[in-house]
């Protein structure tokens, strides 16, 4: 048996039932492992069996270093998975259907138990076309590749409303793979001609994203570093498939899968609960950090220049009461937010719930309006509280606590980008009331 992480070649049922499972029981062992770690409870549920990762996603106080860490043992994980499965799919002849959902989070333990047992041939063919270009199947497979992209977007994000795998991994992989396969079916192109080819396409889909106002700049480059690599691996698959010809195009067979994933993402969304505390020192006494705190004047440092591309960030705040049970006006740079006062214990705490929220960003596009579902509804504030401790000399500790929701998927991809966007903003607002408290005081 060959490494894994090459799609050239079979794997026989005996080799792939011992090393399918394994792989797929890595995540299970290293969210096991993690949670044991942090000495976190870990629910052995339905949940974690199908979706490990996105428990990992949901451990409290994950630091985005180890978020990122987990997404990229993730990605290798896939991508070994994925090899060996197509390479079982090349020893049956068939079955390319069951290989692509064997990276399909909450089916693969099912697709990856069938093909161990799967009969097939013995022969491994080898590539005996010859290098040169087929200009017509360059621009099918170009085409294709761009034609995927938007069918994607618009039944998962406009129709179903489902971000997750199925719209960031498997899309682009698919992108790579039938964009490569085509390109290749009777002449090969030299290998770094697919690269150049893949990128092409998967650009080209996302460029007529932003043209048809499905999509804004902004999220595209947030998607983009994780498009490209999946996008590379599904290119190097359809490329040796492509030498295969014996196939007939079967493994493209596995973009109809989309709209079944799609599907079910949309009827189990990800809530990935993000928590942030942040402090600050002010020299001041807690009556004055008080008044900064539950002060309408405008939020005095600029916006974080990342901010000023397109993500909301907040601009002041108005009380209209002050008691529990009152209502609390948020203006933010994408609009209005309506809050209830929950605790209001004068110089020493206040505390609020979102009633509702303006969307979390407004995309950059030539557009004024992006049929873009997740601006809205995706990225959820729950609560907020702000702690006022005394200290010595006249001054005050003071604590910011903010509650959040995540629902995109893969959460260990989106999640350090969410927690660093949450973190500019509060920075912002605690060095406000800062410079508010101890101006008052001097």
């Amino acid at each position: 048996m060959r490494l894994f992480p090459s799609f050239r070649g079979t794997v026989g049922p005996i080799d792939y039932a011992i090393a399918g499972p394994a792989l797929i029981l890595t995540q299970h062992l290293a969210v096991a492992a993690i949670y044991a770690w942090f000495r976190f409870p870990l629910l052995l549920d339905a949940g974690f069996w199908l979706l490990p990762l996105r428990r990992l996603a949901e451990l409290p106080n994950l630091s985005p270093w180890a978020a990122a860490f987990g997404f990229v043992a993730c990605l290798a994980m896939s991508w070994a998975l994925a090899a060996l499965s197509f390479r079982r799919a090349n020893r049956a002849g068939y079955a390319y259907l069951l290989a692509a959902l064997a990276v399909v989070p909450g089916v693969q333990i099912a697709a990856v138990l069938l093909l161990a047992v799967l009969p097939g041939r013995s022969d491994d063919l080898e590539d005996e076309r010859p290098l040169g270009r087929n200009a017509a199947h360059i621009l099918q497979g170009a085409l294709a590749g761009v034609s995927i992209i938007v069918l994607a977007v618009l039944i998962s994000a406009v129709s179903f409303g489902a971000y997750g795998w199925g719209l960031f991994v498997m899309t682009p992989f698919l992108v790579g793979l039938s964009t490569a396969y085509i390109a290749n079916r009777e002449v090969a192109l030299p290998r770094g001609q697919t690269v150049l080819l893949v990128m092409a396409a998967a650009g080209l889909g996302t460029l007529a994203l932003i043209m048809c106002a499905l999509e804004g700049l902004v999220c595209v480059l947030l998607a983009s570093p994780l498009g490209a690599i999946v996008a590379l691996a599904g290119g190097g698959l359809g490329r040796v498939l492509a030498a295969l010809g014996h196939h007939r195009g079967r493994p493209l067979l596995c973009v109809a899968l989309l709209p079944a994933v799609f599907a079910l993402e949309a009827a189990a969304p990800p809530a990935v609960p993000i928590e942030l505390q942040e402090s600050i020192d002010i020299d001041a006494p807690p009556a004055l950090v008080w008044q900064a705190v539950t002060s309408d004047d405008p939020i005095g440092p600029p916006p974080w220049p990342v901010a000023q591309a397109g993500f909301a960030y907040p601009i002041r705040a108005r009380l209209l009461g002050k008691h529990a049970g009152a209502e609390r006006i948020g203006l933010f740079s994408t609009g209005i937010a309506r809050e209830r006062v929950t605790d209001w214990v004068p110089s020493r705490r206040l505390s609020f719930t979102l009633l509702n929220q303006p969307p979390m960003m407004e995309e950059m596009s030539p557009y004024r309006r992006v049929h873009a579902p997740h601006v809205s509804g995706y990225f959820l504030t729950t609560r907020t509280s702000f702690e006022l401790k005394p200290l010595a000399g006249d001054r005050t500790r003071l604590i910011l606590k903010d509650s959040h929701i995540l629902r995109l998927d893969p959460a260990l991809y989106w999640e350090p980008m969410a927690r660093w966007a949450i973190a500019q903003n509060v920075s912002r607002v605690l060095q406000s009331i800062k410079r508010r408290a101890e101006t008052r005081f001097d």
